[in-house]
């Protein structure tokens, strides 16, 4: 059996996925979304397996994805899936306007690029001092 790298990947991503899933909700919750998102099933068809209301089903998928969506779990999302939010595109054009009609990232670049520069300079002063003083005390 030959397998793309792509599906190696999405293999991987899905394992990865599923295991945060799984340390960060509880076992209700986990196995409610994994049925659900897992095996296509209704929250129907889930009520009436569990025994409960198709709104408790919600409820207790709602809390499980809310779970996912804060602290830790949404950290290690956004790092393992780089999962860019919406609040990177807001507000855009009030910041092109200011940092003087540049976009978001160039700004960044070119402030990074100054913060390099500043530091170089900072550097190089500081080793002159020290030479300065190395010859002072020989």
């Amino acid at each position: 059996m030959k397998m793309t790298i792509d599906k190696i990947y999405a293999e991987h991503s899905t394992s990865q996925l599923w295991g945060i899933v799984e340390r960060f909700t509880s076992d209700r919750e986990n196995s409610i979304i994994r049925e659900i998102f897992i095996n296509n099933r209704t929250m129907a068809a889930v009520a009436r397996e569990q025994g409960v209301t198709i709104d408790r089903i919600r409820q207790i998928k709602e809390k499980g994805l809310r779970r996912l969506r804060i602290g830790k779990a949404k950290r290690e999302l956004l790092e393992k899936f780089d999962i860019v939010e919406t609040g990177a595109y807001r507000n855009s054009m009030n910041k092109f306007n200011e940092h003087g009609f540049t976009s978001t990232v160039e700004y960044i670049a070119l402030r990074r690029a100054e913060l390099q520069a500043e530091y170089e300079k900072h550097k190089r002063q500081v080793e002159i001092m020290l030479e300065q003083r190395k010859r002072k005390c020989l």
